[in-house]
């Protein structure tokens, strides 16, 4: 499942139409994002229908699945407001008319928020409840987040909710940061190092949701069409800090801009342990980069490969637009990840 974001649409001033979507590589699309008030309805910014009609309509044209994603990054406060016992009905029923704009269904994706783990799971407990009562024929996914070895959560209550779900979707991007006690590391690791100052892979992430009593028919793992920056000094992997920060990420470090702007000759390297690509740099770019972590299409293809033969139900892409060139020959040629997932994937 790729997401489409309404803001990479040509007339609301991007540069990702959807005529450029190569559906080969999908069988679902997310639109990103309706935002909640806290109310029950919808925010300012929420996608728009007309590109919502758009889209929809390009997904069922190539037999694929249209998803409204709810919610996104910092949405947690806006979700505990609109789940609240006072609120819920109305948000359900303007769910409901989402889903009759034409989408197959919903993907909650729930990030942050003001309340206690135990209090959002409880309010997330009844949003599933009652879309699944009203809408029970709807596709409805969510989102949550990767694991990291050193701090590990209870995650019972995913296998509790899992039999209510299509599929439980884990950001395993972004995963690495400058904090107390880590080293440089990936922002997408397919395979933890068992360092303990790179604490995080995606394939330890799967292996928690497991343990917990998650299906893994019904878990998903993702794949960032973007990167991480860091400053010197580090230039590599399971280097030391020192001063260095991550001064940028999703956006500025698209798959695209890391093409057109941050390589130069000789600084691709691939970790073949991790399946991880990564540039070393000398800091003379916009960013000051002197190691960027990305995704490219062999990272993908790993990832698509392994989750293939792990058994479990697919990938997410975030998002379509970061791993768009607009100079490819064709479709396919232009969106170059997309297809890294159809053929190590989904043939």
């Amino acid at each position: 499942m790729g997401y489409y974001a309404s803001w990479t649409e040509p007339q609301n001033g991007g540069n990702y139409p959807i005529s450029a979507i190569h559906w080969e590589g999908l069988t679902h699309v997310a639109a990103a994002f309706y935002i909640p008030d806290g109310k029950g309805g919808w925010a300012t910014g929420s996608f728009d229908d007309a590109t919502a009609a758009a889209l929809i309509a390009a997904a069922h044209a190539n037999g694929k699945k249209a998803i409204a994603s709810i919610g996104g990054s910092q949405s947690g406060a806006m979700f505990e407001g609109s789940s609240s016992a006072t609120n819920l009905p109305t948000f359900l029923t303007n769910l409901e008319a989402v889903l009759a704009k034409g989408y197959d269904g919903l993907d909650i994706d729930w990030e942050g928020g003001n309340l206690t783990v135990p209090q959002d799971q409880a309010l997330e407990t009844a949003l599933i409840d009652g879309l699944r009562t009203r809408s029970p024929n709807a596709i409805l996914t969510m989102t949550a987040g990767a694991t990291y070895e050193n701090q590990q959560p209870d995650l019972g209550w995913y296998a509790t909710v899992a039999g209510k779900l299509d599929q439980i979707n884990l950001m395993t991007y972004g995963m690495t940061g400058t904090w107390q006690g880590w080293q440089s590391w990936h922002s997408s690791p397919l395979h933890w190092n068992h360092v303990a100052s790179t604490p995080t892979g995606i394939d330890v992430t799967i292996a928690d949701y497991l343990a917990a009593g998650v299906p893994a028919a019904k878990l998903g793992v993702g794949a960032g069409f973007y990167g991480v920056c860091y400053t010197a000094p580090v230039t590599a992997p399971m280097q030391a800090l020192g001063a260095s920060q991550i001064v940028a990420s999703d956006g500025a470090i698209s798959y695209v801009n890391v093409l057109s702007t941050y390589a130069t000759a000789g600084s691709s390297h691939y970790d073949a342990a991790a399946e991880a690509p990564y540039l070393a740099l000398t800091g003379s770019n916009p960013q000051k980069c002197t190691y960027i972590s990305y995704e490219d299409p062999q990272s993908i293809a790993a990832k698509g490969t392994w989750v293939k033969a792990q058994g479990l139900g697919g990938v997410i892409a975030w998002q379509l637009a970061e791993g768009f060139v607009a100079s490819g020959a064709n479709v396919t040629a232009q969106n170059p990840l997309l297809e890294a997932l159809r053929t190590s994937l989904l043939q």
